[in-house]
């Protein structure tokens, strides 16, 4: 059943083949991610290299997060779909347990133009 409902959500989001974001690179500053990244208080969860304080043990390091082929295990790493990953999680995956927070579509942008940064 969780491999059908995988299955159906990269469908879906991958998908979306006429998305404007697609395959595009979308205007970031990783800096301003690093930044977002300690602003929205991804640390608490996440072990991030670069991010003060960011020592967490809840969710996934993120480091080296630039080599992964997969966001959240099976996604596309696209820049696109961590954007869409960062805005709201459970929209993609229902049961994930990490939280939409309230980021913003720039933010979101830029947080992934980092995170994709970590080599």
């Amino acid at each position: 059943m969780r491999a059908a409902m995988t299955g159906a959500i990269v469908a879906a989001v991958v998908g979306c083949g006429q998305d404007a974001h697609r395959g595009a690179v979308l205007a970031a500053d990783a800096r301003a991610g690093q930044a977002a990244l300690y602003a929205y208080d991804c640390g608490v969860c996440h072990r991030i290299p670069g991010v003060a304080g960011a020592h967490g043990a809840v969710g996934p390091s993120l480091e080296a997060f630039g080599k992964r082929i997969y966001v959240a295990g099976r996604l596309p790493n696209t820049q696109a779909m961590l954007v869409r990953w960062i805005i709201d999680p459970p929209a993609i995956d229902p049961l994930t347990s990490m939280p939409a927070i309230g980021v913003d579509e720039a933010h979101a942008r830029d947080m992934a133009a980092y995170l994709l940064s970590l080599r």
